[in-house]
């Protein structure tokens, strides 16, 4: 059950940094996390042997839920930046595990946290994508703890990621990751969508058992 929440977790962090407009100098990811348009769609996010996932998705500034299947049944991932937490749910079982962002970039191996990655892109054309006129970008990333990103991203006019796709190089391993998304909506997205039900039963996380080491 753990190892879903990580790897799942550890791809989006890696790809969903690069959702944000122009700059001219590097920026931090810690600024920069989330797209400033709500929009719902179908998502996919493929990482070769730490496997694929596809489901939906509902976003709003701050404010995330995908919802997917895994071998182990329906599960659903909520993203609050606003109020800092990461949360899996599973929704068969009413059960929940929850943690701090910080945590949660610990627990996928970016030990510190995604706050020290920094990201720099070049303008390469432009190109369709699901039907959404797209910038395309080559991109570029390192963090404070040796972590490298290297590859390409396409941004709606709006500042949505349609689509990443490249390489994650992290102490001593490359990881090729693609994520996108398809038949992408703009809508008014429902608050409730972001809200951990009340009748959920929440489970310890305990980090040394999962061999994790958490920064201090």
């Amino acid at each position: 059950m753990f190892r879903s929440f990580i790897r799942l977790f550890a791809i989006a962090a890696v790809t969903l940094v690069t959702a944000f407009p122009a700059w001219a100098t590097p920026v931090s990811v810690a600024d920069l996390l989330d797209a400033k348009t709500n929009f719902a769609a179908y998502f996919y996010l493929l990482s070769g042997s730490k496997g694929d996932y596809r489901g939906s998705v509902v976003h709003a500034p701050g404010r995330e839920r995908r919802e997917f299947d895994t071998a182990t049944g329906h599960q659903a991932l909520l993203l609050r930046r606003d109020i800092d937490e990461a949360t899996m749910l599973w929704p068969e079982r009413k059960w929940f595990v929850t943690t701090s962002f910080t945590s949660a970039a610990a627990m996928a191996g970016l030990t510190g946290g995604i706050e020290g990655v920094m990201l720099d892109r070049k303008a390469a054309g432009k190109e369709t994508i699901s039907g959404e006129p797209c910038a395309r970008y080559d991109v570029n990333g390192t963090s404070d703890q040796g972590g490298e990103f290297h590859g390409r991203m396409w941004m709606t006019r709006d500042g949505i990621l349609m689509k990443a796709a490249g390489t994650l190089n992290f102490q001593g391993r490359e990881t090729k990751v693609e994520t996108g998304l398809l038949n992408l909506q703009r809508i008014t997205a429902d608050p409730t969508a972001f809200v951990l039900p009340s009748d959920y039963k929440g489970l310890p996380l305990d980090f040394t058992k999962l061999g994790i080491k958490m920064p201090h």
